[in-house]
């Protein structure tokens, strides 16, 4: 839908657990054990400690098996940010990458805390 923010608008991400990877069909959900997540609806990329490479299209019958449970109980230790490109930096040497696109459709969604929902962020 569109690109994300400037690294500033993110870094509230740093230091974030993620606590749980939901899958459905058409989504990755992932939610942090104090609070907030991200609802991923595009590409994501899972890079792993050893350096390989899945990519995922959130069309849950179509691609590789998953290893998105390794990051849980990962901490985000960086990130870094492109206009359409957020990676996650997990403790562990785990990444966790992003993708938006110019489009009519939301790309998925950020949000920071699970008390305050005018806190989202569109992407």
């Amino acid at each position: 839908m569109r690109s994300f923010p400037p690294a500033p608008d993110l870094h509230f991400l740093i230091g974030k657990q993620l606590g749980q990877v939901c899958l459905d069909p058409n989504s990755v959900q992932l939610h942090f054990w104090n609070g907030g997540g991200i609802h991923i609806d595009h590409d994501v990329d899972h890079v792993t400690k050893s350096g390989q490479s899945c990519r995922y299209d959130c069309a849950a019958h179509t691609g590789p098996p998953l290893l998105l449970h390794r990051l849980i109980a990962r901490t985000i230790a960086s990130i870094d940010v492109e206009p359409f490109r957020l990676a996650l930096l997990f403790d562990d040497g785990q990444c966790l990458i992003l993708h938006s696109e110019e489009s009519a459709f939301e790309c998925g969604h950020i949000w920071q805390s699970d008390d305050d929902a005018s806190e989202m962020i569109v992407y």
